[in-house]
């Protein structure tokens, strides 16, 4: 959104790298030589000229089909992207509960507080991995102990896995150590609820795309409209049946394309969710607001000296 903020009307119109033209142009192209060559047998006698063809396809039944797959491609993009911010904010109140809530009387619990405050953000990259079936990389086995970096390689559903972590550390807090009261105990473990309905609602959104015989059927619909279009255009346009049957063709592929790309907002594309940079974003807000703050809070007029060599090995 602040891409499109600070650009101006030329930079959109001529932005080709996140527009549709690269996905569309051979099926334009496709159609314009297929025009050439109805424009051509026009000059050559042939009875191509049938304007009979445009109540084939009523343009308004292929404009409510794209209507409705469009929309119904964005919904799914504004659902993936409220469930994402909501899932960051779920990971920022987690990390301020533990933050708050979990006391530390030694270097050891400020160890394990810092570890799971940090495994926060370990949890959202590993929601992101998940979303685009990746496997764990290096990037996580650096910011965790290699016996649990092993552990999540073995495990089914690694944010689960994770999300399990977090409750036998609060359980742990709460029945063995007894540091925290029940209703402490409640709030922590609400913070993990909301985590795995979230995750549950982007599960969702990636398992259950649009109907395949619908979207089939459209490309079909689209393919037989722009296809009969040089039947209809070219006795009154002539040469410029071509370019009219380009421009046409282009609208309505790109529309249809639009809601291609956008149905999964959790891939690679660059019109898709900047799932990256959320998860950097939520490791450097960790890193600066709680960890080097947890760090440096004093503790009765002392300040707290964590083992550093634990911390190191996290």
């Amino acid at each position: 959104m602040k891409l499109i903020k600070n650009s101006t009307w030329l930079d959109l119109a001529i932005d080709l790298r996140n527009s549709v033209i690269l996905a569309i142009w051979r099926r334009v192209i496709a159609t314009m030589i297929f025009a050439l060559l109805i424009t051509i047998a026009y000059h050559q006698g042939y009875a191509v000229n049938q304007p009979i063809l445009a109540t084939l396809i009523p343009g308004v039944v292929l404009g409510l089909l794209l209507v409705f797959r469009t929309n119904t491609a964005y919904d799914r993009f504004w659902e993936g992207c409220k469930l994402w911010h909501d899932l960051l904010n779920a990971g920022r109140i987690l990390c301020r509960n533990i933050w708050t809530i979990v006391p530390t009387n030694n270097a050891e619990d400020l160890g394990k507080k810092i570890a799971h405050i940090r495994l926060v953000g370990i949890l959202i990259i590993t929601i992101k991995l998940n979303l685009r079936d990746e496997t764990l990389d290096n990037s996580i086995a650096a910011l965790m102990t290699q016996s649990d970096y092993l552990e999540l390689t073995k495990a089914n559903n690694v944010p689960l896995r994770i999300i399990n972590w977090f409750a036998e550390y609060f359980r742990q807090l709460y029945y063995d150590d007894k540091v925290i009261p029940y209703r402490f105990f409640i709030e922590l473990n609400r913070s993990l609820d909301q985590i795995i309905m979230l995750l549950s609602g982007c599960e969702r959104i990636l398992n259950t795309p649009l109907p395949r015989p619908y979207s089939i059927h459209l490309k079909h619909l689209l393919l037989l409209y722009c296809f009969a279009l040089p039947f209809q255009f070219v006795q009154e346009l002539d040469w410029f049946t071509i370019p009219v049957v380009g421009i046409i063709s282009f609208a309505l592929l790109g529309i249809e394309d639009i809601g291609v790309e956008i149905e999964n907002p959790f891939g690679y594309d660059r019109n898709d969710l900047p799932l990256d940079r959320f998860c950097q974003q939520l490791q450097a807000e960790i890193e600066t607001e709680w960890v080097d703050l947890d760090i440096s809070t004093p503790k009765n007029g002392k300040t707290r000296e964590p083992n550093i060599q634990l911390i190191q090995s996290i």
